[in-house]
């Protein structure tokens, strides 16, 4: 297994579609031109790449045609989070087979009732005694209703097998704290575009970004400076970023994200429904945010 270097900047790529089946040759053709950034790698399957959306053999076929164009030297984290324990531990280890590096492991939330501290500390231990590669915990709240707080990763962090967490809560202070309370060598991803240059101020060790899909270079850049201590062209690029993402991810979802990677030159495409497209309106909005950024 090639030691793991959890850092820097990973899009959650999408999964496009054509006549409403999974694209495979979109999805290479959008990975080959990742390829040619210097993005540390990927996360196939996360929120972004509509994997709940998607069935068994669906699924595999996205994880095996990534793994066919992800480079040996580009992290490949596939998000196989599922409702139950015993099935997260199966889906991680098919991603395993596959060839996946990592997994990130979304909060269980159909009964999030009973969702409390000691069910998902067990849960994730459980998950992690039994993945044959590394795992990640992923805070989402905002779609799964649960809130994995500073005080609850601290106490699984010192799982030799959860190298780290995505936290998309948008936190900060949260997030600092998760770094102060963690292992040094624990990869803590922030998930949120607009806090990204705060979120590197406060120890983080990367970003998980949407708007990476659109302008990899762009955020790949905003780390670059910040890591060399230019840290006024890091918030110069921050502001720059912040009203694209914040109107692609807040505003207009994996419908909105799609739409503007066709205007980037990728395969985007539509989303599986109930998903949609933005109207025409919204359309000439994310057209007017994105031009700043065409070459």
């Amino acid at each position: 297994m090639k030691p793991l270097k959890l850092e820097g900047v990973l899009p959650p790529i999408t999964t496009p579609f054509r006549n409403d089946e999974v694209n495979i040759n979109a999805l290479r053709h959008n990975l080959e031109k990742y390829n040619k950034t210097r993005l540390a790698g990927y996360l196939v399957l996360g929120s972004n790449g509509e994997g709940v959306f998607l069935n068994e053999a669906e699924k595999i076929s996205v994880l095996k045609a990534a793994r066919d164009v992800i480079p040996e030297e580009k992290i490949f984290m596939a998000g196989m989070g599922q409702e139950s324990t015993r099935e997260t531990v199966r889906w991680v280890n098919l991603a395993a087979k596959i060839g996946a590096d990592c997994a990130l492991i979304v909060t269980p939330n159909y009964y999030k009732g009973m969702m409390r501290y000691e069910p998902l500390k067990r849960h994730y231990l459980t998950v992690a005694d039994g993945a044959e590669i590394p795992i990640l915990i992923y805070n989402v709240p905002q779609f799964t209703g649960i809130n994995l707080d500073a005080g609850f990763v601290e106490s699984v962090a010192s799982h030799p097998n959860i190298v780290g967490i995505k936290d998309s809560s948008g936190n900060i202070g949260q997030l600092a704290e998760i770094v102060r309370s963690t292992p040094d060598d624990f990869a803590v991803f922030v998930g949120s575009a607009p806090v990204f240059y705060p979120a590197l101020c406060m120890g983080a060790a990367g970003g998980i970004l949407a708007v990476a899909n659109l302008i990899p270079d762009v955020c790949v850049a905003l780390k670059d400076k910040f890591d060399a201590g230019d840290f006024a062209g890091a918030r110069d690029l921050q502001n720059a970023i912040a009203p694209l993402s914040r109107w692609v991810t807040s505003k207009l979802g994996i419908g909105g994200l799609k739409m503007a990677m066709d205007m980037m030159g990728y395969g985007g495409g539509l989303p599986r429904s109930p998903l949609f497209q933005p109207d025409e309106a919204e359309r000439v909005t994310l057209e007017a945010l994105l031009a700043p950024f065409f070459h």
